[in-house]
This record gives structure tokens, sequence and C-alpha cells, in this order.
């Protein structure tokens, strides 16, 4: 267990520690018993049985596998059990990451530690770094005025010595780790070690690491990318690439510290020559006969026909930077370290940081006169917004206040209050005389649409954020699509396809160039601020048209589980655009024809699924220093072998490996691939998945590409997001030591069937530990009374055993289709909970009428109780199987139970019988402690020895109706009946005559249906029942006398029309 959190998590283990210690000797014995028979190894091929493969993101070994990890990682650990029931050939293989940057950045960063601090180091007090604000931005709308922010902790800030200590690592063992392979050496064991505590049905014969430290999956990696550059998908050249400039290099997400997903956000720098200024440096400048420029970074170039002012920000220390062209421009230092990056000024970076000629306040920019493209005004001035933002964009923006909200709001704002003119030292010429430039035609909107809208959500103030944000989300789109040019040369074009010739022309004369920056704040994980630059390197050209088409066609047929996770993927797949592959720091593979650089981690992990197929016959342990079954040596896996593997090509010739071997290889890959699903956290959908589903595209044919996909949402902790900072973190092995292996596994299959965020209840973790021994005890107790003939051995008659019987076939069907979509969590529900629910029911009505319990029932029951929670709780089912019935097999080589439909009738009697009773108790309990009226004083009846059961007979036909009319509206939707909204559903009903004229009850009644139908499902409409009501309460005589404890029931059936008594709806009067 990890050593900062031991001492809050030894309070949070279960109060009972024999019980837990009991279960976790049980895990112990049977993980030793899996291992003994190498249960989880795929054994020889059998074309004509189904198969089912199921992979996981491989996890990065720089640290201990965390609770995130398993969660995911059960999502195929539960599926490939139960495929292994359905008889399907099941392989799970799991491999370690160690490409990129980040092991190689954290052995530096401790290197520089122990020089710097000592061995082990003293480090200074320093308080905690602050969070970096990172902005949440919608790239269709971006704006530089303000936008939403959130606050991102630098992961940089602890010192690594401390992280691997909290790794449970020993000091002495720590200084090893500056050496990046001894993370190699020692983490990917300890994750295989973690996984198999857990127990997970992994083929471990298949798994390894990535880097060139594998000399088999290198030349894997080598022969993929040799594949993609003869397609033409990888080219060299100068790209717009999130870079560290303290790494030299490109940063991938898996490289950063903060800012995952964040992508280079291109502008265009619209250029606002100084005409005049009150600043003695720009006047200086001017002077010398330089020109001056004010840049403002904008997404709509097309819009500048419109410029009425330019806004800065008093506070704001603008810094000036001299391009290579001689030119001088103003901008904020951060959009000045992003410029000198892309090659666009005059000085090379100094300590990574742009070099200015000098700087200037914001204030002292006030009243500036310029020269802005495009606008019919000669000259405009520079006015104060105080909502820029120093860290977006340039620090300075372009108004057009005709077609941007903001803009209008302060404009407006300025020239109606003359005091706050003057409060922000604003001179009436630089505002008052600048009406609105129409420039575009918006339907509904009109020439004015900033005005328009701000009117029509009546904003009054350029603080009215929420409306502000509205009115622009409005403006923009609508502009964008179907607004139309009023002025200048594509004078009655649309503005979608004005909007790039315009950009073109005024990049071509000089009035803008193209800058780009990070859509929000990326830290490196060496911790410094990362920016755009323009970098030659060798990328991947996603986003090709007939690539990205083909792949979206296949992306089509696949099965996603959910259907926002298809969606996902599809917008993911239409915008991705080129990829960097590329990098000079850190582990990985050396890309074979430019050996400068490595190829970076993303790419390095699309189709290494292939590689799983056939990993066994290469490499005998986890780095390929020991060879696999196939006795072949690195060298010998030749790029013409991997096209014969992989490629459909033909075997060659000319190689030393045994023909023999090569089929077995080849036979194991068409067998088995493509994977049937794989499993994912919902954040790698818009990289990983995406380059997975690229590759498979382009390197194989369709029968080839993924059959499927399955995302989940992140991992809380009761509800608190997971995090070590806070000490709410657990780690595998934290969790397996705190509620066993099972007890944990059934937490987390309770924890969430969605791409939502999902939630670890360490109570259920709990509460599954001390169910799975109550169960155990039970079954103990349950197997000796058997033996001791104490239970009915006579084929299953009774009412109590017929339902308990179809409750459990109900149950296996149920937990069946559950399985089959991945929704572990309604498993558990129905496999476990419910069904632990019906047994438990079973056992009181026997007890309850007084008759023993079914031998027969009690035995189908145990065996079909632990196949149903075996995916999820293995080793507590497998100890069950084999030393309490005394099987010879593990469950893994057992088949699910197969067993008829579920008896419907008998579970509609069964149902019925538990609601009236349920009635009948309030009945009895109102009779005995009656409401007292105002004023009086309460009474407390004697218990009453006998009562009447009142059975209506006729349901009254507005009724009927309403049931009518609710079957013809109900739609299913994501396999869920559901009904409009409650006032639309009441229109709808008044349609009807009948429900009309008796809305009040009708409207009562019908809402009451909709509410059954949510528990019930649509059989809730159907207001007949299905058997004889009165035989069957007459029946049941015996047991509603003695659970309500009576001495006498009676049942009477009303032949009348009765509203207040109805069928299916029993009435218990007449108290004695």
């Amino acid at each position: 267990m990890s050593a900062d959190t031991h001492t809050q998590q030894k309070q949070e283990k279960p109060k009972s520690f024999a019980k837990r210690d009991e279960l976790a000797a049980i895990e112990t014995e049977l993980n030793k018993q899996w291992n003994d028979a190498h249960l989880y190894e795929t054994g020889p091929i059998d074309p004509n049985q189904k198969k089912y493969m199921v992979t996981f993101p491989f996890p990065y070994m720089n640290g201990r596998l965390h609770l995130g990890h398993t969660f995911t990682v059960t999502k195929a650990e539960f599926a490939a059990r139960y495929h292994k029931l359905k008889r399907e050939a099941v392989m799970f293989p799991f491999g370690f990451h160690c490409t990129g940057m980040p092991i190689k950045a954290c052995a530096d960063k401790l290197k520089t530690e122990i020089e710097k601090y000592g061995c082990p180091p003293v480090f200074p007090v320093e308080q905690e770094s602050k969070p970096v604000e990172t902005q949440k931005v919608n790239v269709e709308t971006l704006d530089v005025h303000r936008s939403a922010k959130a606050k991102t902790k630098q992961k940089g800030g602890k010192h690594q010595w401390d992280i691997l200590k909290s790794n449970g690592i020993p000091e002495s063992e720590i200084p090893k780790f500056v050496d990046p392979l001894h993370w190699l050496q020692y983490f990917p064991p300890l994750g295989v070690e973690d996984l198999k505590l857990m127990g997970v049905a992994v083929d471990w014969r298949r798994s390894f690491i990535t880097t060139d430290h594998n000399p088999y999956f290198d030349s894997f990696i080598r022969w993929q990318f040799l594949k993609l550059k003869e397609m033409g998908k990888i080219q060299f050249g100068k790209r717009y690439t999130i870079y560290s400039p303290l790494d030299g290099q490109p940063c991938a997400d898996h490289d950063r510290a903060s800012g995952e997903g964040v992508i280079p956000q291109e502008y265009v720098a619209i250029k606002m020559k100084v005409i005049e200024s009150k600043s003695e440096l720009i006047n200086k400048l001017m002077k010398e006969g330089k020109s001056v420029f004010l840049i403002a970074g904008t997404l709509r170039p097309e819009t500048m026909y419109g410029q009425t002012n330019c806004w800065i920000h008093p506070d704001i220390n603008y810094k000036l930077f001299e391009m290579k062209n001689g030119e001088i421009v103003v901008c904020t230092q951060r959009c000045g370290n992003n410029l000198v990056y892309q090659e666009l000024l005059k000085e090379a970076p100094v300590d990574y940081k742009a070099v200015s000629i000098g700087s200037v306040k914001g204030s002292e920019l006030l009243g500036t006169a310029l020269k802005a493209p495009l606008t019919s005004y000669d000259k405009i001035y520079t006015l104060p917004m105080t909502t820029i933002l120093e860290d977006k964009g340039t620090g300075i923006v372009t108004s057009v206040p005709s077609d941007s909200p903001d803009d209008y709001m302060n404009v407006y704002t300025l020239k109606n209050k003359p005091e706050y003119r003057k409060k922000m030292g604003v001179a009436d010429e630089w505002v008052m005389p600048f009406e609105l430039i129409e420039i575009c035609e918006i339907p509904e909107m009109g020439r004015r649409a900033a005005e328009t809208a701000c009117h029509e959500l009546k904003i009054k103030s350029p603080n009215d954020r929420k409306l502000l944000d509205q009115a622009k989300e409005k403006v923009y789109t609508q502009g964008f699509y179907n607004g139309v040019l009023t002025v200048g040369k594509y004078n009655g074009q649309k503005i979608k396809d004005a909007k790039v010739p315009i950009k073109a022309e005024m990049i071509e004369n000089g009035e803008a160039f193209v800058y780009s920056e990070p859509t929000s704040t990326v830290i490196s994980r060496s911790g410094d601020e990362c920016v755009v630059s323009l970098c030659d390197q060798w990328y991947i050209t996603y986003g090709e048209e007939e690539w990205k088409n083909e792949t979206l066609k296949r992306v089509e047929k696949m099965e996603t589980y959910h259907n926002s996770t298809r969606e996902t993927l599809k917008h993911g797949l239409n915008w991705m655009n080129q990829w960097a592959c590329s990098r000079n720091f850190g582990l990985g593979t050396l890309i074979p024809w430019d050996k400068r650089y490595l190829i970076e981690s993303l790419s390095d992990s699309t189709i290494y699924m292939a590689y799983y197929t056939i990993a066994h016959y290469l490499q005998g342990n986890l780095n390929g220093s020991e060879q696999g079954i196939g006795h072949i040596a690195p060298e010998q896996m030749t790029p013409e072998v991997w096209d014969y593997l992989f490629a459909e090509k033909e075997m060659p010739e000319n190689t030393t490996i045994p023909k023999e071997t090569l089929t077995k290889m080849k036979q194991e890959f068409e067998y088995w691939y493509p994977f049937d699903v794989r499993v994912t956290g919902k954040d790698l959908l818009t990289n990983h998945c995406l380059f997975c589903l690229y590759t498979h595209t382009a390197m194989f044919g369709e029968d080839k590409f993924p059959k499927g996909m399955r995302a989940n949402g992140h991992l809380l902790i009761n509800n608190e997001k997971m995090a070590k900072s806070t000490g709410n973190f657990l780690s595998l092995t934290d969790g397996i030591e705190l509620y066993t292996s099972d007890g944990m596994r059934i937490g987390l299959a309770d924890a969430g069937d969605g791409v939502e965020d999902a939630n670890f209840a360490k109570e259920t973790a709990d509460n599954g530990l001390l169910r799975l021994h109550t169960l155990l005890q039970w079954i103990k107790e349950t197997l000796q009374l058997i033996k001791d003939n104490k239970c009915c051995n006579d084929e299953p008659n009774t009412f109590a055993d017929k339902t308990f019987e179809a409750q459990i076939n109900a149950s296996v069907h149920a937990t069946d289709a559950a399985y089959l979509k991945m929704l572990f969590r309604e498993a558990l529900h129905k496999g476990f909970y419910e069904l632990t629910l019906a047994r438990d029911s079973y056992i009181a009505y026997c007890e309850t009428v007084g008759i023993p319990m079914n031998a027969q029932l009690l035995k189908k029951y145990i065996e079909i109780q632990i196949k149903l929670l075996y995916p999820i709780a293995p080793h507590f089912c497998d100890y069950v199987w084999r030393d309490l019935l005394g099987n010879k097999t593990f469950l893994w080589n057992e088949r699910f139970p197969e067993v008829p439909e579920a008896n419907v009738q008998i579970l509609n009697e069964a149902e019925y019988l538990a609601k009236i009773v349920y009635k009948f108790r309030s009945s009895v309990e109102s009779y005995c402690h009656p409401k007292p009226k105002k004023g009086q004083k309460a009474i407390v009846n004697e218990p009453p020895k006998e009562a009447e059961i009142m059975v209506g007979t006729i349901t009254p036909d507005w009724q009927l109706e309403c049931a009518k009319v609710l079957k013809e509206i109900v739609t299913i939707v994501d396999d869920v009946p559901t009904f409009p909204p409650q006032k639309e559903l009441a229109s709808r009903l008044c349609l009807n005559a009948l429900i009309k004229k008796n809305s009040k009850k009708a409207m009562s009644f019908a809402m009451m249906l909709v509410e059954n139908v949510k528990k019930s499902g649509l059989k809730a409409l159907d207001l007949a029942l299905q058997f004889n009501e009165v035989s069957f309460l007459e029946s049941q005589i015996t047991y509603i006398k003695n659970v309500l404890k009576l001495e006498k029931v009676t049942v009477t059936s009303i032949k009348t029309p009765d509203e207040k008594l109805i069928p299916g709806e029993p009435v218990m009067t007449s108290f004695k």
C-alpha cells in the first residue's frame, strides 16, 4: 500500500477482519491454483469455435496501477469470463507502455534533485505551487474577450523522490531510478504481480513492454512505420505543434502534466498600424522609421470591414517585438513566446523566452490612433476593456460591434455613460463619432446582429457574461452559416464562402499573418508552459479525405455500446488532422529511415493488438530478452516476415524461421483478429482510439477492423475526484488489501455502466465483501441441511418452489442480456442482489407457511448463483464450485446456465402477492393506529384477528381508455418505455372524450400507470390480470393469515362496478 494513504485507509477496512481475511486466504489459494494450471493460456485453435478477443489500452509504466486503471480493466475482465462461460475461445492479453518522454523526464528530474539536494535529498520548505488556470474553449466560437476558466493543478510541483517514495519504493532503491531503463525493469513486473493478485484472466505469455528495449516489439513498430510511409501516410515538413521549449521538442498528450487534448489554434493576426501614440518608446521607434503595429488575433477576418476601434487592457504590460521583416509588433509576452517559436521574430529566444525591445503599459496605449485594414474609417482608436485575458490571444482585440455582442455592449456603455468614459480616461473623440458599420445580413437578425441579440436577451452590461455567451454563440453560428456579406469585394457572398479568400488576401497584402497558440494552457512534464512551434517533423496524414471517409464508414458498423461513443469517434475522425509522430527525446523505437527521431507514444500504440496474437511465439518474457515458443531471434523478424503475418503477402522464401512455425503464427492472427472489443477510458476516444481506427483502416482490410469499442468515464471515489494530493486515492493493491479482490471487483462493477463518470463507493465494496461472506456461510449451512435430509427431496411443486424457480430463470436471462451488453452493474444487480432477494423471499415464505425448502431447487440456485456471479467475483465462485460442491473443474471451463424461459404467470402472481401483502400490512397498521381527528387523542386498537378481502371484478371504462391511450403514445428509447412530458401527456389523454369527462381522477390514474410502467415495464398497462384473482387469493390464505398474524381471512368477490374497487387492487377491511 502506498505510504501516504496507508494510515487513513487502515481505518477504512471492514470491521470484521476475520471475514475479510477468510476471503483473502481463499483468493490467495485460488490465484495459485489458476497460475499453476496455466488456466488462461489459450489452447490450440479450433476454427469451428467462436472466439472473443478483448483488449485494454496498455498502462504507462511510471508507477503502480491505481483504481482508475482497474475500473477500466474490469470491463475487459468481466467480459472475458462471461464469454468463456458462453463456450467461446477467449483471449485477454495485457501489455505495458514505456514509450515517450515521461519516464525519461522523471529519471532526469530525479537525477537533478539528487545532484542539487543530496542523496537522500533534503528539500527546502516551499509553498505549494498555485493551480495553473486553463480555459475551456469552444474552437468554433473562440473569443479572446473572456472565457470560462478551469483550474488545473500543475502535476510537476511534487518532488520526484517523494513520488517514488509514495509508491512504496524504499529510499535505498530510489537512486536507481535515475536510469530510465530501471523503470522498465521495475514497474512492469509489479503490474503483472498486482493484476495476478486481482485474478485477471490474462494470458501472460502474450505480455510485453514497448520501446527498443524489447527487440521484437521494436521490429514490429519499425515494420508498421515502413508500411505507412510506403503508403504515403507519413510525410515530413513544418507543422504547427504544441512544443515544450525546455524539452526542445513537441509535447504530445502523454508528455503533458496538464492540458491533455489541447491542440494548436490558428488565428489571423490583424496588423493595425500606429499613426499617433503617447508612448515615448513607440514614438521613438516611429521617428527611426520603424512601422509599429498593434496585432489582434481573430478567427473572423471576414468581419474586419466593421472595425470601429481596438480594445486593450489598461493594466497589462505589453511587449514590443521586432519581426524578421523589421516591423515592430505590440502584444503580450506569452504571444511573443509563440511568435518566436513560429520563426516570426528577428531575435532567437533567450532562456526559452522571446526577447523584447521594450514594454509599454496598457494605459499608455489608450487613445492610440490606428490605421486598421478593410474598415471604412481612416483611423480608429484604442479603448479600454478590462475583461481581456493576458494568457489568451495577443492581449489586443479588434472591435466589430455590429457583429460581436461583447464589442457592442462595451461600445454602447462607453457611448451612453459619460461618467464611465471619464473614469476610464476615454476622450469623446475616440468613441462618439464612430457608428456601427453594417457588414453582413443574417436572416431574422438583420444587419446589426449583435445589437439584435443583445436587445432580445435584454443584456444590460458588458459583465452579463452568461447572456453575452448565449448571444455570441447565436450571432457567430448564424453568421457563419447563414450570413451574407453586404460590403467589399465579396459583397453578396455567404460568410462561410468568403472567409478563406479574405484571409488569404489580407495575408498577401501584408495586412495580417497567421499566428497559432495552444487553445488553453499546456504544462509539460518538465514543468514549463508549452507554446505552438513551427517544427520540422515527420507526421501522419490523419484527416486525409479518402482515408477519413473509409474509416467513418467502418465505424458506422462497429459496436460502441453507447451511441455517444460512436458520435465522439465520428466527430474526432472529422476534426483530426496531421499528427506529429516523431520526437527527439525520450524512450521508444527509432524511425527506421531517419534515426535522428523516435516514434512518439501515441503512434506506436495503434495496432499493437495484432502483435498480441503472435507475441508468445516471439518473446518468453516481458522485454524479449528470452525467446518464446517459436524459438525465433529478433533479427529473423524481417519486414517480409511481418508482411506475411499481417499484410496478406506470400511467405518469404529466404526466411530462416521454420515454415510450420510461421504458418501457426499466421493462423493465430487470422483466427483471433480483429479484436472483438477494446475497453477504454473516454479520454482516449479523442486521440488513441482515433489513431487506432485510422491505422487499422490503412494497414488491414475491413475484415480486420475492430468490431467494438466500449468506453467508460473517469472513476470517482465516494463521489470525489481521485487524487493523491487530497488523500482520496487507491492503488490496485490498496483496493485488494482493504476489500479483498472480489469485494473490490463488486465495488467496481457497481460503480457505473455509462460513459459518464462512475463512483466507487467504499461502503459498496465493504458490503460486497460482507455479502460474499454471508453467502458463503449460507451455502455451507444449506448444504449441511440437504445432507441431513432436512429439505424436501421431491420435484419442486409448491407455489413457493415454482416462484423461486421462475425467479431464478428470469435472473439468468436478465443477467445474460446485461453481460452481453457489457452492462456489468446491471448484471451484478440482476444476477446477485435481486437473486439474493428472491432466495430470501423463498426462505421467508416457506417459514411462514411451515413447509420445507426444496433440495433440488436449493442446489440449482447455488450452482446458478455462482455461475452468474463468476465473471465479477471469480475467486469466491471457484471456491464454492470446487471446495463446497466438489467439482474437479474450474468455472473457466464450465458453461453459462441454460434454463427455460421464466414462467411469466407465476412471476405475475408472485409480484401481485408481494404488492397486496404490503398493502394489507398498511391496512392492518392503519386499523391498529387510526389517524385521530382534529382535536382528538390518538387511540390504539388491539391487533385484529379476522379480516375480509374485497375483490373488484369490473374495470371502469375510463381506466381502460387511459391504458389504451398510454399504449398508443409510449415510445421505446434505449430499451426504456418513455412517455411525453406531463403537460403534453395530459393534452393527449384529454383528446379522448371519456377520459376528459373524468379528467381529474383520470389524470391521477394515468400518472400512476406511468409510474408502474417505470417499475414493471409495459405489462403494467395490461389492466386485466392473467390469472383468476379470487382463486389465487384463496390459495394464499394461509400465507396471508400467517404473515399478517391473523386467525381468519375471507375473500369476497364484488360483481358490481365500484371505482374504488378494481381488479388487481383488492382491499382488506372488516377487521375484527
